[in-house]
C-alpha cells in the first residue's frame, strides 16, 4: 500500500456519517450512550487485566483498545460485537506483518478501540499508576467475577493439560501477588506466583484446581477459546 493510500485510509477512519470523530455530532452521541451493563463491564475488566489497555489523553475520557494476534480473529470479532455500541469504529481493523517477515503483508493482528467514556476513566484510575497498569489490593475481590476471570484466561491464559498459566509478565511482583492471593480468597483456588524466564513472574493455577476453575469459567468461554479450558482428570 502506498503512503498516499495509507494517509487516505487513516483520514477516512476518523469520519463516520459525514462527521469527524471529534465533532459536536459525535460528542453528543457519546453523551447519550447507555451505561455499559454489568456483564459487559466484567468482560472489560477481564480483558484489561490481560492484554487489553485503557488509555487516557489530557482531559479526555479513557478509551479501551483490544488487540489480539491473527489466530484469535474470532475472539476479536466476538468482543467487537459485544462492545460495538460504544465504538466509533464500524469494523475491526487489521495490522499487517512488516516487510521482511515470513508472513509479510498478511494479517499480524486485529484490533479496535472504543470511544473515550467516563466509566473507562474510572477503570483507568483504579488500574493505572503513573501510566503503568497494576492490580491494586482489593481489586480482584471487588471486580473479578467468573465472567471477568473467564475473559482474563481467554485473553492471557495458556493451558497445559490440567494446569493454567495466566501470563502476567507485565505486572510487578506486588500486582501478581495481589491477583494470586485474591483469586484464592474469592474462589478457594490455590494459585501461586512463579518465575517466568529470568526476571518475570506469572500466575499458575495448579492441576488440583482444574475442576473448580472449569466450573467457574466454562459457561462464559466462547467456542473458539475452549481449548484454554483445563482438562479435569477422572478419579
Amino acid at each position: 500500500m502506498t503512503q498516499t493510500l495509507v494517509l487516505l485510509r487513516r483520514a477516512m477512519q476518523v469520519y463516520r456519517d459525514g462527521f469527524h470523530a471529534s465533532s459536536g455530532y459525535w460528542q453528543s452521541f457519546k453523551r447519550n450512550l447507555p451505561p455499559i451493563p454489568g456483564h459487559i463491564w466484567s468482560v472489560i475488566v477481564g480483558m484489561v487485566l490481560g492484554d487489553a489497555g485503557v488509555t487516557k489523553k489530557n482531559n479526555s475520557d479513557a478509551a479501551l483498545k483490544i488487540e489480539q494476534g491473527w489466530k484469535q480473529h474470532a475472539f476479536v470479532v466476538h468482543l467487537f460485537e459485544l462492545l460495538n455500541p460504544w465504538c466509533f469504529m464500524t469494523a475491526i481493523n487489521n495490522r499487517p506483518e512488516p516487510a521482511g517477515s515470513d508472513r509479510e503483508g498478511e494479517d499480524k493482528s486485529f484490533w479496535f478501540r472504543t470511544f473515550g467514556l467516563p466509566q473507562l476513566t474510572v477503570l483507568w484510575q483504579l488500574l493505572y499508576v503513573n501510566g503503568v497498569k497494576c492490580v491494586p489490593a482489593g481489586f480482584v475481590l471487588a471486580h473479578v467475577d467468573p465472567i471477568a476471570l473467564a475473559y482474563l484466561i481467554m485473553c492471557d491464559g495458556s493451558t497445559s493439560g490440567s494446569t493454567v498459566i495466566i501470563h502476567t509478565q507485565g505486572f510487578s511482583d506486588e500486582s501478581n501477588l495481589n491477583l494470586s492471593n485474591e483469586l484464592n480468597q474469592r474462589y478457594g483456588l490455590n494459585t501461586t506466583v512463579i518465575p517466568h524466564k529470568r526476571t518475570m513472574k506469572v500466575v499458575k493455577i495448579p492441576s488440583t484446581d482444574a475442576a473448580r476453575l472449569r466450573s467457574l469459567i466454562e459457561p462464559h468461554m466462547i467456542p473458539s477459546m475452549r481449548y484454554k479450558l483445563p482438562k479435569v482428570r477422572s478419579k
